[in-house]
């Protein structure tokens, strides 16, 4: 590792005792190997410490840092960037595991393609519990490095990149989009205030990032998500309603002029308002279950 890395890794992590170890030797094999990983551990309460700890030791390029108390998921993540010296930066989520060509390949793209570029977006494969192979995101074909922000805006919210936030970005404009929504329906704020303010270029090659899916992966229901975000609040009344608030106040902080901020407000109501009529719906539906004022009926076994 050079004096200055260009690349800070941030890995958030919580109780992550059983997938860690993997998503470590996945940065510690990556083959551009000049970046700077941190864990930043939310309180937990398993091996998590002893397994960073142990490969800090050894490995210069990692640091350890925990939180005495749990943070949350979001404000774990912003607390990495916030604290990243470097112009590059990627989270590294602990059950998500990284080949070793990922760094090097996304460096490589951001490089060719100039300062117009925000983030090297990975393509995705899907992988079970144990590492095996269960499906891919259908994103050979995305485009999101054309047009104006409006079309780039359009690419995302329509086919829901949320990969995006899973790239390697350029640490000044992540943070000027805000970092990581500490909100339920935040989850493709920061996709789409990237998209406001550059060029995503898709890196090409399959199956860089594979996302683990697990029954202790938050976001299965909606009340993981509400405790990832917040786990001292685990019920928010219309959670996902609240995004398309959330992705027009993006447009309205977005660098852009009125014609094209007009267009962008557009965008969003016609491709994800309009389209997620029936979550607004479900939202209103469930309103009594997210207040706590009654019990979330049991899902009959399989």
């Amino acid at each position: 590792m050079s004096a200055t890395p260009p690349v800070t890794v941030g890995i958030p992590v919580h109780d992550g005792e059983r997938y860690l170890p993997a998503a470590l030797a996945a940065l510690v094999d990556q083959d551009f190997g000049d970046f700077a990983a941190v864990v930043a551990d939310n309180a937990s309460t398993d091996a998590t410490e002893e397994i960073a700890r142990e490969l800090a030791a050894r490995d210069p390029r990692f640091t350890y840092v925990r939180h005495n108390t749990n943070l949350g998921g979001a404000r774990n993540c912003n607390w990495l960037l916030e604290h990243a010296r470097t112009p590059l930066f990627a989270w590294a989520y602990h059950d998500d595991v990284r080949d070793p060509a990922w760094l090097r390949r996304s460096v490589e793209v951001l490089d060719d393609a100039g300062a117009g570029a925000v983030c090297a977006v990975p393509r995705v494969a899907l992988v079970d519990a144990d590492g095996r192979e269960v499906g891919e995101h259908q994103d050979g074909d995305l485009d999101l490095a054309s047009g104006p922000a409006h079309r780039r805006l359009d690419e995302v919210l329509g086919r829901v990149v949320g990969q995006v936030q899973f790239g390697l970005m350029r640490t000044a404009v992540v943070r000027a989009a805000g970092g990581v929504t500490a909100s339920t329906a935040g989850e493709m704020v920061l996709p789409a205030s990237l998209a406001l303010r550059g060029r995503l270029e898709l890196v090409p090659e399959r199956g860089l990032l594979r996302i683990r899916s697990h029954d202790e992966r938050h976001g299965g229901t909606r009340a993981t998500e509400a405790a990832w975000v917040d786990p001292h609040r685990r019920r928010a009344a219309f959670p996902y309603s609240r995004s398309t608030l959330l992705l027009l106040r993006a447009v309205e902080a977005a660098p852009l002029g009125r014609a094209e901020r007009a267009r962008c407000a557009a965008t969003v109501l016609r491709r994800w308002t309009l389209p997620g009529w029936r979550t607004i719906a479900g939202d209103v539906v469930r309103l009594p279950q997210d207040l706590g004022l009654v019990r979330a009926p049991r899902r009959e076994a399989a």
